[in-house]
């Protein structure tokens, strides 16, 4: 049934910079979180377990549409310098299991791709439409400036490296 199907959200970008370079920025996402989105990154940590692992418990707070959002949850599966699964804490997971970053080598660069999955998209916006198609392009928008902020981190650092 339409209703309760899922609505997957999907940015991806290039980035002149290895798969390494990219997942050592995430690994050290509690150093780079608030460079990585100033305007909206708050706070990034792993309250349990090492990063990037399987099991290990994150929080995060970020602005989304102006609201502090308090982020909770785990990192499910972890390929190294390619893909890192995170999977949200009740609630909400009601609305979303998670989302997912994965790295590909391009040519002597990367593709960054960031995915996020909604639950129910449908029957959400039966209920709240105004709310949930804002705050739909609200996190479209967020991911995609995350992504080119990303872009624009790692060229920068991997100019000064090489320069």
């Amino acid at each position: 049934m339409r209703l309760f199907e899922q609505l997957v959200l999907k940015d991806s970008i290039e980035i002149k910079t290895k798969p390494e370079i990219i997942w050592d920025f995430f690994t050290n996402l509690e150093r780079n979180y608030k460079a990585w989105h100033p305007e909206d990154h708050i706070l990034f940590k792993w309250i349990k377990g090492k990063p990037m692992e399987p099991g290990s418990i994150w929080y995060g707070e970020e602005i989304l549409k102006g609201k502090l959002m308090k982020l909770k949850g785990t990192i499910g599966e972890v390929i190294p310098n390619k893909k890192i699964v995170f999977k949200f804490s009740f609630p909400i997971s009601i609305l979303s299991p998670g989302f997912e970053w994965h790295v590909e080598p391009k040519n002597a660069g990367s593709v960054f791709t960031a995915i996020s999955y909604l639950r129910c998209f449908e029957l959400f916006r039966l209920i709240a439409k105004n709310h949930v198609d804002t705050g739909t392009e609200a996190g479209r928008k967020h991911v995609k400036e995350e992504g080119e902020n990303l872009k624009r981190l790692l060229e920068k650092k991997d100019n000064e490296i090489h320069s």
